[in-house]
């Protein structure tokens, strides 16, 4: 749960479908709308990504992101998210389909750049 300095809650971060033969999981974060470009998706990522690679030891955390979500995409190549893929018809909105782009981040590199820090 992410929360604001009152303790308001204010969005949620989750690894699921976390397969541990091959060490990945999927990463997703929602943010209220009232409190979305407030700069708080970038540490909440980065918080959830030290502790799926530190704590939970994953070699791989992904995530699927709608193509028109500019900024979404932007925090998350920030935070050192690839591309990996482009996803067909991924979700269905507003009557329509949307294409995805899923994303990654390996343990390697990860590690490798935070203790360079």
């Amino acid at each position: 749960i992410i929360q604001d300095t009152e303790d308001n809650r204010i969005g949620l971060v989750e690894i699921v479908e976390i397969t541990h033969i091959s060490r990945k999981a999927e990463f997703q974060i929602i943010i209220a709308p009232a409190y979305q470009g407030k700069r708080l998706a970038r540490p909440a990522t980065r918080l959830a990504m030290d502790y799926a690679f530190r704590v939970l030891n994953l070699h791989k955390l992904y995530l699927v992101v709608a193509t028109d979500n500019e900024r979404a995409i932007r925090v998350y190549k920030d935070c050192g998210f690839l591309e990996e893929g482009l996803l067909i018809d991924e979700f269905f909105v507003n009557g329509a389909y949307e294409d995805a782009i899923r994303m990654y981040h390996l343990q390697t590199p990860y590690l490798a750049k935070v203790s360079d820090t």
